[in-house]
């Protein structure tokens, strides 16, 4: 049964809180040795997100990543602000950026299909969701976002497949 367009944002509302849930965490783990200053500016960066503010995020991310340049959640907070601001191509170097650092993440690479098709860049939108799923088989948002790059490329059977194959596997994480 095809997603609606109240399912879909759903699903998005539910990937972004656990991106939120996963960068919030970050700072606490990376607070043993990262530089304080630059958790508080990871903080503000949070605060100016979720306030509607991105342009203040991705200023403060800025001055993040220059005193820690290896530090991956503050990449992916600033691939976030950028999508959210329209700046695709810049975004799209923060989201790489992050999977550079953190290739395990299956989440980085659904943020950069995200900003890849925001770019028309299907090819490569469908490449990032294809490795998200390799990396979490099991995850119902890769194949929400393979549908939807499906559904983009004209490929509807595709698309219908990976729709059913998300709500089951949403199904059965819900216990139903």
């Amino acid at each position: 049964m095809p997603h609606s367009r109240f399912q879909r944002r759903c699903c998005l509302l539910r990937q972004a809180l656990l991106l939120i849930c996963l960068l919030g965490v970050a700072p606490a783990h990376a607070a043993e040795k990262s530089d304080p200053s630059v958790n508080a500016l990871f903080t503000q960066a949070q605060t100016a997100m979720s306030k509607g503010r991105p342009e203040e995020a991705v200023s403060l991310l800025t001055k993040a990543t220059e005193k820690e340049p290896g530090r991956a959640d503050l990449y992916m907070l600033r691939a976030r602000a950028r999508d959210a601001m329209g700046k695709f191509e810049r975004a799209l170097d923060d989201a790489s950026k992050y999977i550079e650092l953190e290739p395990q993440d299956a989440f980085g690479y659904l943020s950069r299909a995200r900003i890849y098709m925001s770019l028309e860049k299907s090819n490569e939108a469908l490449a990032d969701a294809n490795k998200a799923i390799e990396l979490e088989p099991k995850e119902p948002d890769g194949y929400f976002r393979r549908a939807d790059i499906y559904n983009e490329m004209g490929k509807k059977e595709e698309a219908k497949a990976d729709e059913a194959k998300a709500d089951e596997l949403d199904k059965a994480a819900r216990g139903r």
